[in-house]
């Protein structure tokens, strides 16, 4: 009995640790000020400073920017736990969390849309979130790694929404002018077939009015009659012409 009380004490330990690591295996619902800090390592008036800008952006502009701040997150890579959160939380199809880590290096870390990062060049995208998560990581604070954070990707989030969304109305406005314009050819074309053949009908009846009228106004001659020689006997009956052989 002791044997099963000690392992069954050891799996209940297990478990505990499992969940205690991962404070963000139960999301629960989304904060109304955009900023999840369950540890409170963040004061409230930061996590309003914080808030407050996000929650314009999002509201005028639609862009959506949830900041996690969480005291561990254990060995699991920073990716995959944003990942849970932008699925449940995120609003709207522009959309980014910043991830971050008290005392864990590389945090904070920030993690574009899915849906903007298909739309952007890859290489942009990196490029713009590594210099993005180095500015805020130079803060010496965790309220101004974070608040530069969300203030970096909320600028290169609005900066590419507008750009995005021009290069896809442009896309669009040329697709239909050229469909448009396919169908004006394919209308032309037809109306050229139409009017072409209305006009070919009475140019053939007309030539050939006249073909027939130039030719009942010549003259009738009638043909030839020619006399041909033909070989025959002296009293055959045949012609009077024939050819005596010597």
């Amino acid at each position: 009995m002791k044997i099963i009380a000690s392992i069954l004490s050891a799996f209940l330990c297990i478990a505990v640790h499992a969940e205690e690591a991962r404070p963000y295996s139960k999301y629960g619902e989304r904060p109304e000020n955009s900023v999840y800090d369950p540890s409170g390592i963040l004061s409230p008036e930061q996590q309003e400073v914080i808030s407050k800008p996000l929650r314009e952006i999002l509201k005028n502009e639609g862009v959506d920017v949830i900041v996690v701040v969480l005291p561990e997150i254990g060995d699991s890579p920073p990716e995959h736990v944003v990942k849970g959160f932008a699925e449940i939380w995120a609003k709207g199809k522009v959309n980014s969390v910043v991830l971050h880590v008290p005392g864990r290096g590389g945090s904070p870390w920030i993690f574009p849309g899915e849906v903007m990062s298909r739309m952007i060049n890859p290489e942009v995208v990196r490029e713009a979130i590594a210099d993005a998560e180095k500015r805020s990581a130079a803060e010496s604070t965790d309220f101004g790694k974070v608040r530069a954070a969300s203030i970096e990707v909320s600028d290169i989030l609005r900066y590419w929404k507008g750009g995005a969304l021009i290069r896809s109305e442009q896309i669009v406005n040329e697709g239909m002018q050229m469909r448009l314009e396919y169908a004006n050819r394919r209308r032309l074309i037809k109306l050229l077939a139409v009017v072409g053949a209305a006009l070919l009908i009475p140019l053939l009846a007309g030539a050939s009015f006249i073909f027939v009228r130039v030719r009942n106004s010549l003259p009738r001659v009638f043909p030839e009659i020619k006399v041909v020689n033909r070989l025959g006997a002296p009293y055959s009956g045949g012609n009077s012409i024939y050819t005596k052989f010597v």
